[in-house]
């Protein structure tokens, strides 16, 4: 492992933090995916997930048409607060869930993760063909014609180029500007063509143009769009009081099939409990994040008027350590907290059985996830080796634990944990924050020792390993730089084919589970629960397992 006492967030990632989480003032919000495949239904490697419904009920992916019913306002109790709205800047899952609604990626993406040109797949795209040279330096895409703005403009490659240009540009502050790195220019062809020319092979490109990050914004908008969003999607923005309230309203020039509601209104519902009780009385149509521990009486209860839907997973959840700072900068000491942690206690303690421990972020049915590796036990006398080993004494330090009150079950996890270590001999004091505060201590600012958080919509691999763990990574906020790490997810990203890149990313895997730069704790698993009036449930989820979309949704009207 290399020290990283170097590290030194730039102006520029600061910049780019405070405005994905609307800290700036420019108001914002953040979302992430990826795919595999292209428009020929190539087969490659995926990196799905094996979400789906099991919660009851008599959904199916699509209605009988003569069975749909047009109209009404769903009202939406959703469990977190949207932050920025600039569907470039945001960086929080939140907002991506709400964003989803409104906007279109230029390639489409099937629920099995394959990249589709199809407009009926589960996340269209505004891409009707690609092709894409053999050198993987040139891709050409021919657009939809006819698609609409919510601001009555028509789509034009122009509004491509404008939107990849803006993605690529660090003055953004775009979260997938990786995306581009390798970009030397994008061009206008005529104007359904847009040809994008690499300066070197960068592999997942076309997958990453699947990411609700990289969707398309009308030319010259970027000023306005972080207040009010605009997309081709199947609902347009009308309002939003942050940590209220936002509404949308149907798209009447929408594209693609739907939408069957006149609007969906998004009611900011941050406890879990309230949710419930608002969702059983009748003051909700829909809620995402059951309470963990009501997940099993609810799901599959006839009695409460509701039908639910469950998956795994929804998000994937690690223990940060300031890889910068004593006593996390000496990888025995990480190892050592890593032997301390009962992960299996962590998931029935903290999420009531809801997810599963894991020792690597990818999906647990992905090609790329290393199935070589599984969770440390917790021991003891390993940690206490480990310890010795390290350059510090595991009793002179007296440690904080940072954790956000957004996520009530990582409270309860930091106190199994502070248990934990204990036990081992180390201090740690537990500090609960505002997702406000933690953002801007720990994310922005590394201003932590030990922390927690979730990732989600990671089924992209070269997103996944290298925004989290390479020494730049857009979210490598605990410092961590390991040159045979970043090479491996370099070389992996250079492969000429997904199958060539598949051991590089579980080599990148290895290398972090010896270097233990953070601790892998769990995936949780996702739920939604409905009332029964509502249908096309089985359609909300996108693909990414992560955001949700009420295109295709539609209520009883009698």
């Amino acid at each position: 492992m290399t020290d990283n006492t170097d590290f030194d967030p730039t102006d520029v990632d600061r910049r780019r933090f405070l405005k994905a989480t609307g800290l700036a003032g420019a108001g914002g919000m953040t979302a992430m995916a990826g795919c595999a495949g292209g428009g020929d239904e190539t087969e490659e490697p995926t990196d799905a997930t094996d979400g789906g419904g099991d919660g009851g009920g008599e959904e199916t992916t699509t209605a009988d048409p003569g069975e749909i019913q047009e109209g009404g306002t769903l009202v939406w109790g959703h469990s977190e607060v949207t932050q920025n709205l600039d569907i470039h800047q945001t960086a929080t899952a939140s907002t991506g869930r709400f964003l989803n609604s409104v906007y279109d990626a230029l390639v489409g993406l099937t629920r099995d993760l394959e990249l589709s040109t199809d407009p009926d797949v589960a996340s269209p795209g505004l891409a009707t063909d690609w092709e894409v040279s053999d050198d993987l330096m040139t891709y050409t895409f021919s657009l939809r014609e006819g698609v609409t703005f919510h601001d009555g403009t028509e789509l034009t490659a122009e509004d491509v180029k404008y939107s990849f240009d803006r993605i690529a540009d660090p003055e953004t502050g775009a979260i997938m500007q990786f995306v581009f790195g390798s970009t030397d220019s994008v061009e206008v062809e005529d104007d359904y063509t847009v040809v994008i020319n690499q300066s070197e092979r960068y592999q997942p490109l076309l997958r990453q143009l699947a990411f609700s990050g990289t969707s398309i914004v009308p030319a010259d908008s970027g000023d306005t769009i972080g207040d009010e969003p605009i997309g081709t999607g199947p609902f347009q923005f009308v309002m939003r009081q942050q940590g209220n309230r936002a509404e949308l309203e149907a798209f009447a020039d929408y594209w693609g099939e739907g939408p069957y509601l006149d609007a969906v209104e998004e009611r900011t519902v941050t406890d879990p409990d309230s949710r419930l009780v608002g969702i059983q009385e009748g003051s909700y149509d829909v809620i995402n994040d059951i309470p963990l521990d009501d997940i099993n009486s609810v799901v599959g209860n006839d009695g409460d008027d509701l039908k639910t839907r469950t998956w795994s997973p929804l998000s994937w959840a690690f223990l940060n350590m300031n890889n910068t700072e004593p006593p996390f900068d000496d990888p025995d000491f990480r190892k050592a907290v890593d032997f301390c942690i009962d992960k299996q206690a962590l998931v029935e303690g903290a999420l009531f059985g809801n997810g599963e421990p894991t020792a690597s972020p990818s999906f647990p049915n992905s090609a790329f996830r290393n199935n070589d590796l599984s969770p440390r036990e917790q021991d003891f006398d390993r940690a206490a080796e480990l310890f010795e080993q390290s350059q510090y004494d595991v009793g002179e330090f007296d440690l904080t634990f940072k954790v956000t009150t957004n996520y009530p079950w990582h409270v309860d996890a930091a106190t199994l944990m502070q248990q934990f270590f204990q036990q081992a001999g180390l201090n740690v004091e537990i500090q609960q924050l505002q997702w406000s505060d933690w953002l801007t201590q720990v994310f922005a600012n590394g201003d932590f020792t030990l922390s927690m958080v979730n990732f989600f919509t990671f089924w992209e691999p070269a997103y996944l390993y290298t925004s989290l763990w390479t020494s730049d990574g857009s979210f490598n906020f605990r410092g961590y730089a390991n040159d045979e790490y970043d090479q491996a997810v370099a070389d992996a990203a250079q492969a000429p084919s997904r199958e060539e890149a598949i051991p590089l990313y579980q080599e990148a895997q290895s290398i972090i589970h010896e270097d233990v730069p953070d601790v892998m704790l769990w995936f949780r698993d996702g739920t939604l629960a409905a009332k029964d009036h509502v249908h096309g449930l089985d359609t909300v989820l996108s693909p990414n397992n992560s955001e949700l979309g009420f295109g295709r949704v539609w209520m009883d009207q009698g």
